[in-house]
This record gives structure tokens, C-alpha cells and sequence, in this order.
């Protein structure tokens, strides 16, 4: 096996995108902190002073901190070795803001002192976390600063527990994608009206087709595109409903950051309101905290960000 062989399997082993991670001897890895290099080379140097003067106790001190040394390695891998990770379904958010990435972690024992970090740009702060036994929902910050589907990135865990001689880590990538949509600024909207909706109705779901149904209902952009036979689910369109949508004036994304912010207050405010974008995606009024992420994954995926 050639260097370049080598290397590419080693950043296989670090990237580890899978939804759910076990920790054990071949994915995590330990080395002498810096507290951990200065007490080997204090040992090796009471060594060296107690052989030179004859000196007994400056010997058994030496290898008493030898000993230490030895079972701190074992007992930092312990802290992590067997530790569950699983990514959860996540919710979308505005960039700009911290968000929490939900992880399931599973431990038979209690684990003191985990440090989580995520690496790259958008990065935050590093958490410090002591898992109890058991099945807990940690949440660790992210914040993203461009509107779209983002991937976190790759996160790290360590610990120097329960000595500090040693360091052991290990890293993960989870799958998991956020939804960002727009900054929230305010500024002006477009409130819209639907006037010609088939039928007097606006398109609000689809479910799977049905021959009784008839074939005027089936979505037959969605059988072309592969994603099998699906029907056209409507509901009656209120006159009376608040629809925004960008204005036309204003660059995207601009008014996407004013309709993000309008389209919050109004909620806020228990006020049915309904979304409309150009390229025909129309979120019937509704209010609560599912229609609010409906519509954040409507505005961050819409369009696609360069």
C-alpha cells in the first residue's frame, strides 16, 4: 500500500458521515496532552537525578508517575469508548441565528468532562458536557450565516478525563442537513391574493393517487419526475387571509429577508398567513410552530443558492 492509499483511508476513517456512531478502538484516537508530556519528561528527569545521586526516592517517585501515566491512558479511552451517537431530525432556522443541532447519545457509565466542538467557519464555541447514564438529547449550537440546505460539518469530541495527561478524540460528520432561510430584516412585502386557483381552491398537499379519484387529480409533473402516482390535495382559499410574498423591486435575497421577518411577526402575533413565492410554491395561512417551518424550508430551499 502506497502513501496516497494510506492517506485516503485515514481521511475515510476521520469522515465518518454515517447518522449513527459507536465509539471504540477504530474510530477514536489518544495521545500525551501537553500536562501529559511535561509529567513524562519530569518522570524521566527524576529518574536520571535519582540513578546519578543514588537516590531511592527520587527513583520510586519517578515510577509512580510512570504508573500514573499508564493508567491514565487507559482510563481517558474509557471515557469515551462505547459512547452512542444519533443524529435527530432537525428543525430549520433563520441564518444568522444560533441554532441547536439535536444528537441521541447513549451511555452505560458515566462519562465526566466531553468536550463538542463543531470544525469549520461557521463554528461556535466549545461545549463541555458530563454524561449521566442513560439515553439523554444533547443540543449543540451551530449557527449558519447563508441561506439553504447546509451540512454542519464535521464535529469533534475529546476529553482529558479524568487526569488530564491524556487527550482522546474522535470525529464525526452527521448527515443530518439544517434548513437556513434568510437573515430576518424588516422591510416592505407583497400581500397577495389568490385569484385564480382551480376551482376557486389552492393546492395544499399530495398523497398517493387513487383510481376513484379520477385522473384530473393526479400530479403528473411529480410521475414524470419518478416519484410514482400522486394526487392534488385542495382547500378552499380565504378571501380574508393574509398572504405575503417578496417584492419585485428589491433583490432575492433582500426581500426574502424582509418576507422571513414579516412572516414571523405575524405568527407571533396568532395571525393565520399564508406564503406565496414565484415559482408557484403557494403554503396555504395557517399558525403554530409547523407552519412557521414549513415555510422557513420553503424559503431556504427557494431558489437554490449559488
Amino acid at each position: 500500500m502506497g502513501f496516497a492509499d494510506w492517506w485516503k483511508g485515514l481521511q475515510r476513517r476521520l469522515s465518518q458521515r454515517r447518522p449513527q456512531l459507536q465509539l471504540g478502538h477504530r474510530n477514536t484516537y489518544i495521545f500525551l496532552s501537553r500536562f501529559g508530556a511535561l509529567w513524562l519528561i519530569t518522570a524521566a528527569a527524576l529518574y536520571l537525578l535519582g540513578t546519578q545521586a543514588k537516590s531511592n526516592t527520587s527513583v520510586l517517585l519517578a515510577f509512580l508517575m510512570l504508573s500514573l501515566l499508564g493508567l491514565s491512558l487507559f482510563l481517558t479511552h474509557l471515557n469515551l469508548q462505547g459512547l452512542e451517537l444519533e443524529v435527530q431530525p432537525q428543525q430549520a432556522c433563520c441564518a444568522g441565528e444560533q441554532h441547536p443541532y439535536w444528537i441521541q447519545v447513549r451511555s452505560s457509565t458515566w462519562r465526566p468532562a466531553l468536550r463538542w466542538q463543531w470544525l469549520g467557519p461557521e463554528a461556535g464555541k466549545e461545549e463541555l458536557h458530563h454524561i449521566e447514564p442513560g439515553s439523554h438529547q444533547l443540543s449543540l449550537p451551530w449557527c449558519g450565516q447563508r441561506r439553504g440546505v447546509q451540512s454542519p460539518g464535521r464535529l469533534l469530541v475529546c476529553t482529558t478525563a479524568p487526569l488530564g495527561l491524556f487527550r482522546c478524540w474522535t470525529y464525526w460528520e452527521p448527515p443530518e442537513p439544517l434548513w437556513v432561510a434568510p437573515h430576518r430584516r424588516p422591510g416592505p412585502v407583497q400581500e397577495h391574493t389568490i385569484a385564480n386557483a382551480p376551482d376557486g381552491d389552492l393546492l395544499d398537499t399530495l398523497q398517493p393517487w387513487r383510481p376513484e379519484q379520477g385522473w384530473q387529480r393526479v400530479d403528473w409533473k411529480a410521475q414524470a419526475r419518478g416519484r410514482g402516482w400522486l394526487s392534488k390535495s385542495f382547500t378552499a382559499a380565504d378571501q380574508n387571509a393574509l398572504w405575503l410574498a417578496p417584492v419585485a423591486h428589491r433583490p432575492l435575497e433582500e426581500a426574502l429577508e424582509h418576507l422571513c421577518d414579516r412572516l414571523r411577526r405575524e405568527l407571533q402575533q396568532g395571525r393565520a398567513t399564508g406564503l406565496v413565492l414565484a415559482n408557484g410554491t403557494a403554503l396555504a395561512p395557517d399558525t403554530g410552530q409547523a407552519h412557521w417551518q414549513r415555510c422557513l424550508k420553503a424559503l431556504a430551499e427557494w431558489p437554490p443558492c449559488s
